[in-house]
């Protein structure tokens, strides 16, 4: 016989001294805790999951590297970031060189959707390019793979 009391939420067996129980009673209470446990364990908006902790407890990356002086160079990240956002160390983000009238980028930002001049993201891998002539009056110079430049990067999870 079920008992003479349930417990107020999930209604589970609470036995009094004069019931008796029986094991179709354990049985029934054991169903009701493991649908109510799973159907909690499983909830993904009271739960994280191991790729959102990771991205809450180490989402931004930082990092620094120095420049090749190639046309092109990248790097490859253990995820595939979301943002990456790189500077030079020793420069403004930007500078105007007036002796060529022209624009210095010496930053950038990229995402897997779009990017500024001079920088890309494809997957986990981070490109960033370096102009090898000097451009004509009111063109733009990329500058983020100068030789021996020194560059941080912020990445995104």
């Amino acid at each position: 016989m079920p008992s003479t009391n349930k417990t107020p939420r999930l209604g589970l067996n609470s036995w009094v001294d004069t019931d008796k129980p029986r094991r179709e009673d354990f049985v029934q209470d054991n169903t009701i805790l493991d649908t109510v446990i799973s159907g909690h364990l499983a909830d993904m908006v009271l739960h994280l999951t191991e790729a959102d902790r990771l991205k809450l407890s180490d989402g931004l990356v930082a990092g620094s590297r120095a420049g090749t002086g190639t046309e092109e160079a990248s790097i490859t990240l253990d995820f595939e970031p979301k943002l990456v956002f790189v500077f030079s160390k020793e420069k403004p983000l930007a500078d105007y060189s007036a002796s060529g009238s022209y624009i210095v980028v010496n930053s950038g930002i990229a995402t897997p959707w779009g990017n500024t001049q001079g920088v890309a993201v494809s997957g986990n891998r981070v490109t960033f390019k370096q102009s090898k002539t000097t451009p004509e009056a009111g063109g733009v110079m990329l500058n983020l793979n100068k030789l021996y430049g020194q560059y941080v990067y912020l990445a995104l999870r």
